[in-house]
């Protein structure tokens, strides 16, 4: 799901030419009444993660600044980002790793907000074996996705752990080899798998991976330079919409639960669950510029330090900075409309 070459974005792309469509256009198409639609590619199914841009449907929040956004559900066999970079999509959603890569391999993607300031990715074990240090996986067995790898291993070696001193194995989306007893630790998100282990009566300890020195942010918004620079005034719209609708599902996470289980989100959301989940994503929402700029606001000496990480660990090879990777152009005059 993480990996894209600029090959396959280009024949994707093509495909597109073929029908007789402009693909950086894709999304973007005006209607009479002057509300434009737009196409979004979301990384994982329609959830509670995506409430704040489903709040903004329900209340009217889009229509009132003209766009009408189709969201378009991802899962572990959508390429979001592939979908995006061949103009499937004009906008789209992703934790910042898959789209650095992309943007290293020469796909000309930029991100142009955040939703999730602070990731809530962490290694998650049970609270009767709490796992409260890195050091404390010597002689565990921890389960890492794969594009996650190349940053647990560094984050081993940083705290002077030998690798061979600690079993890493692929992970899944559901959290229960943890319960089994298959590993000691999990590496998720403590606002999607930890809430699903709480609401099923399992107690745990997380160790947040960003507190670690392994910064990410997540529900990065990201398009393709063609697209953002054929569609700007759309593109700000969206934003400032995002920007007012993810304030009030925020500030009311009942109704949003209650509406993504109900109305909008997959089918067999638990409320509880949905609820739960919500609560917990607010504080990493708000971190840093979040409180201070606006929500969706993006803070470009946090990417440069994500960049450098990346490239320590040798995925990223190229002079990229977060000048290159971002453009906060769009969300900055989005919080000035």
């Amino acid at each position: 799901m993480d990996r894209i070459d600029r090959r396959h974005a280009l024949r994707l792309g093509a495909g597109a030419a073929a029908l007789g469509i402009s693909a950086p256009f894709i999304g973007g198409r005006a209607r009479a009444d002057a509300v434009k639609t737009l196409s979004f590619q979301l990384s994982w199914i329609k959830s509670i993660q995506y409430g704040g841009y489903f709040a903004g449907i329900d209340n009217g929040t889009y229509k009132k600044f003209g766009v009408e956004p189709t969201f378009n559900p991802g899962g572990p066999t959508v390429d979001a980002v592939a979908n995006v970079a061949a103009g499937q999509s004009g906008l789209g959603d992703r934790p910042i790793g898959p789209i650095l890569v992309a943007r290293e391999k020469g796909i000309p993607l930029k991100v142009i907000g955040t939703v999730f300031q602070k990731s809530p990715y962490s290694i998650i074990s049970l609270a009767e074996k709490p796992i409260k240090t890195v050091k404390e996986l010597v002689g565990k067995t921890v389960a890492v996705p794969t594009s996650s790898r190349p940053l647990m291993l560094n984050l081993l070696k940083d705290a002077g752990v030998d690798l061979k001193d600690v079993t890493i194995v692929p992970s899944s989306p559901d959290p229960s080899a943890l319960v089994s007893g298959q590993v000691d630790a999990y590496t998720g998100y403590s606002t999607n798998q930890g809430v699903m282990l709480q609401t099923r009566g399992v107690k745990i300890f997380v160790l947040n991976v960003h507190d670690l020195g392994i910064p990410e942010t997540a529900g990065t918004l990201y398009g393709r330079e063609d697209f953002l620079a054929a569609n700007r005034d759309l593109v700000v719209a969206f934003l400032r919409a995002s920007q007012e609708s993810w304030g009030w599902a925020l500030n009311n996470p009942e109704p949003t639960a209650k509406m993504m289980v109900e109305k909008y989100g997959s089918p067999g959301l638990d409320y509880t669950a949905q609820l739960t989940e919500i609560k917990d994503s607010k504080p990493y929402i708000t971190a840093g510029v979040g409180t201070t700029k606006g929500l969706l606001s993006l803070d470009l000496g946090l990417f440069d330090h994500i960049i450098d990480v990346y490239r320590k660990v040798d995925i990223v090879k190229s002079n990229m900075t977060a000048k290159d990777l971002c453009d906060p152009s769009f969300v900055e005059a989005a919080l000035k409309a």
